[in-house]
């Protein structure tokens, strides 16, 4: 989960800090179309640039956040490199005691954590950040995510209710998100989901 969320929920494999270099691209080196709001190739390889740097410098979870965000850019090879990247940042957290300084530190950390499965260390951390940042749309995003994977769902419609109170496009998030697609059709959830689609119908 900007930092949002991540899909991938499996244990980062190991990997060493050798392979941290951006690959060359394959094939014949042509981009992808990004996704709006992705970036283009060079920010792509700024960013998975910045990451290194910072990954080499153990600011893990700067460095996740960059490389999460080359992860959205259009060059695939590049892209599969830093989602791995994202991984070894995770695993190195989870490896030492984070210094979490803001409440973009707790939320990506949590983000590391409800990847593992930590739900109620995920919900500890964004509630605290919450408290630092109580108009945080994403923080309460993350938040439904985890009351979700913890069978809380009258807590996950509270959280989501916020988020799309703060930011509505977090209700097109939440109803694209492979992440929710096994909470979507669970109420109250669904309705407040379902709720204030396009006219025209979806």
């Amino acid at each position: 989960m900007a930092a949002r969320r991540s899909s991938e929920r499996t244990k980062a494999p190991q990997e060493p800090d050798a392979t941290l270099a951006a690959p060359p691209p394959g094939g014949d080196g042509k981009a992808g179309t990004p996704s709006p709001g992705a970036p283009d190739a060079s920010e792509q390889s700024r960013l998975f640039e910045e990451g290194v740097q910072l990954f080499l410098g153990q600011q893990f979870l700067e460095a996740r956040a960059r490389f999460e965000a080359a992860a959205r850019g259009p060059v695939p090879e590049m892209a599969h490199a830093a989602r791995q990247r994202v991984r070894m940042c995770e695993q190195r957290l989870l490896q030492q005691e984070p210094n979490l300084r803001t409440a973009e530190d707790r939320y990506t950390y949590a983000i590391v954590l409800l990847n593992q499965c930590r739900w109620e260390e995920a919900e500890g951390h964004l509630m605290k950040a919450l408290e630092e940042n109580p108009k945080g749309d994403h923080l309460y995003y993350a938040l439904a995510l985890c009351r979700c994977w913890r069978g809380d769902m009258l807590g996950a419609f509270q959280c989501m209710q916020r988020a799309v109170e703060l930011q509505p496009n977090n209700r097109i998030a939440a109803r694209n998100d492979p992440d929710f697609a096994p909470f979507v059709n669970q109420p109250p959830l669904a309705d407040l989901l379902r709720a204030e689609r396009n006219p025209a119908g979806e």
